[in-house]
């Protein structure tokens, strides 16, 4: 990566460091001509898209942060395959360095960065932003003294993807807040926590809880108090002491409301304090020229043999190994899997997390090696966790027809609740969904059953029976519909009255009462249908001094059709023969105005 220049504009100058999420390298931005921070992520998060995605969307979030405590994001961008952060370049060091080198550090600094990551936090609380993720490698301390947090974004992105307590949370878990280890939702007050930890150690020097693995450490945040900081060095003053176990409080209802509640805290012991300016811890120096007494010899020879004695048990515990058998955790919770384990003499390592459907949320899915076998005691056990039955959104199907509701909660990952109940309804058409239980747009676990109710159609009424005779079977199926009324048996007869394919009659009579929902039985022509008859029709025309249109129209057996269309002067006489069929009516119409009908028959 030395040397390389990303976006044609920032250059890769040296590798200042590295975690299990990013490596961490000083460049130039050419465009600025500004020292920058980059950081790259590493492989196993740039190929998943999901944390890609939060990681930019929260790093864009973060940009927007503008306060002195605060390191600055300049930029985030994709290179190919890589997934950058360009930041302000912090002259100094990290806490961590800081306490590692130097042992406790004096009250007065203490209480200075305290105030100060109050500052920052207070800044970045009040624009929606958590970090998720306090603890001293991500403060850093520039060399006049000034706090800056960093990886406000990254911490939130790494916060919601699948991380181990094996790998990314090994330098978080002594920071945890109870809440994270648990695995419930965090908020501001976690941030407040973390916080009161990272004091805690520049104050005495040790991280509160100390375990052979990091669950052990989880499990302490989660069930231990810490030892009072005080018990470790009087020197402390009570106030502080105060203030760091209230930030540290395992109920975050009894944590500092809010970050500036906790900096005024840390500003008062600064207003009242009498400490001497710079505590130093001594140890007493012995004198290399003063010569050994007797006593002093016979110490120095009984350490030796001490030591001789214990290489010698040293030496028997690496030759001898105790074996161990592991016990079953599958369906415990994490936190009585991790006591069990440990109990055993075996240690935790968090494998995967999975949505299971019936093991719930944060109990063990999977353990390698399995239950009864024996292995060496200080193995660690891998630990496959369940994220609880994945919850889907419910689709809205009211108003579907029931075929396509169905589709849509199987493609859910849901199942449709048998029988389908069916009811009447004013609402809703025949055979589409009425209701449904659960409510469209909830949230359900995978395989929830989605009860449905369609409906039947409207409540059956009674009616008076329409008369289908004459008309062609097609006519009388769709009549008989829009009635709501069902279409039973049809059967032929030969007709000299109705033509083919016409109703002949039917088993409820035109005019009876019948309710919807019953059924017609019909009798349908195979012909050969009535012969055709002529009729003579004679007029005349009134004598109004008026030209008038006249028109004739036939109906019959066979249809309604127009047999006559003239232009007449007043006083004409109109004669003409119109054909029908069976049995029918003419209609005479003056200017579409109906003068007068007569019936036709055979």
């Amino acid at each position: 990566m030395i040397g390389r220049i990303l976006a044609n504009r920032y250059k890769i100058v040296e590798k200042i460091g590295g975690g299990g999420m990013a490596e961490v390298f000083k460049g130039l931005d050419l465009l600025l001509d500004r020292q920058v921070t980059v950081k790259i992520l590493r492989e196993q998060y740039t190929s998943d898209g999901d944390f890609v995605r939060r990681f930019r969307r929260e790093a864009q979030a973060v940009a927007r942060l503008s306060h002195p405590n605060v390191v600055s994001i300049y930029d985030v961008g994709t290179e190919g395959q890589l997934q950058y952060l360009v930041m302000e370049y912090v002259e100094g060091t990290n806490l961590k360095e800081l306490v590692s080198g130097k042992g406790p550090i004096a009250q007065e600094q203490v209480i200075s960065i305290g105030i100060q990551i109050c500052d920052a936090l207070e800044h970045a609380h009040s624009n929606q932003i958590i970090h998720r993720d306090i603890k001293p490698h991500n403060i850093l301390i520039t060399k006049s003294g000034r706090v800056k947090v960093t990886d406000f974004g990254i911490a939130k992105a790494v916060s919601e993807a699948t991380v181990t307590y094996t790998g990314g949370m090994i330098g978080s878990v002594h920071y945890l807040s109870p809440e994270q280890a648990k695995g419930e939702i965090t908020d501001h007050k976690s941030d407040i926590y973390s916080t009161g930890v990272v004091l805690y150690e520049l104050a005495t020097g040790e991280v509160p809880y100390k375990g052979e693995s990091p669950i052990t450490i989880a499990l302490k945040h989660i069930q231990d108090f810490p030892k009072k900081p005080r018990e470790i060095d009087p020197t402390i003053s009570q106030e502080l002491e105060e203030v760091i176990l209230k930030a540290m409080a395992r109920d975050k209802e009894k944590r500092y409301a809010n970050t500036t509640e906790m900096k005024n805290s840390l500003e008062k012991i600064n207003r009242n304090a009498d400490y001497p300016r710079s505590i130093k811890r001594h140890v007493p120096q012995t004198k290399a020229s003063k010569k050994l007494k007797p006593l002093a010899w016979f110490l120095l020879a009984a350490f030796f043999i001490g030591l001789i004695i214990g290489a010698a048990v040293l030496v028997k515990d690496l030759l001898i190994v105790e074996e161990v058998e592991v016990p079953n955790v599958i369906g415990r919770s994490l936190t009585d899997a991790g006591i069990l384990l440990e109990k055993a003499g075996l240690r935790v390592e968090l494998g995967v997390e999975r949505y299971h459907p019936t093991i719930p949320a944060n109990h063990i899915v999977e353990q390698n090696p399995k239950r009864g076998q024996v292995v060496r005691k200080g193995r660690a056990v891998k630990l496959e966790v369940s994220l609880g039955q994945r919850q889907v959104e419910v689709p809205d199907v009211v108003g579907e027809l029931l075929r396509i509701a169905r589709i849509k909660i199987e493609n859910a990952n849901l199942v449709v609740e048998e029988p389908i109940e069916e009811i009447y309804s004013n609402e809703q058409p025949e055979g589409r969904v009425v209701a449904q239980i659960p409510l469209g747009n909830s949230l359900q676990d995978e395989g929830t059953p989605v009860k449905l109710v369609v409906s039947k159609g409207a409540q059956p009424q009674n009616i008076l029976m329409p008369d289908l005779r004459g008309h062609p079977l097609a006519e009388a199926e769709q009549i008989l519909k829009e009635n709501r009324l069902d279409l039973g048996i049809i059967s032929y007869q030969e007709s000299t009255i109705y033509f083919t394919g016409q109703v002949v009659s039917q088993d409820i009579e035109p005019g009876e009462n019948v309710i919807q929902g019953s059924t017609v039985n019909l009798v349908v022509s195979r012909g050969p249908g009535p012969k055709a008859m002529s009729a003579t029709v004679r007029f005349r025309i009134v004598d109004d001094g008026q030209e008038h249109v006249i028109k004739i129209v036939v109906e019959d057996l066979k249809g309604t059709r127009q047999e006559y269309l003239q232009r007449h002067q007043p006083g004409d006489r109109v004669e003409t023969t119109v054909p029908f069929y069976g049995k029918g009516k003419v209609k005479i119409y003056q200017d579409d105005v109906l003068l007068y009908e007569e019936p036709l028959s055979s």
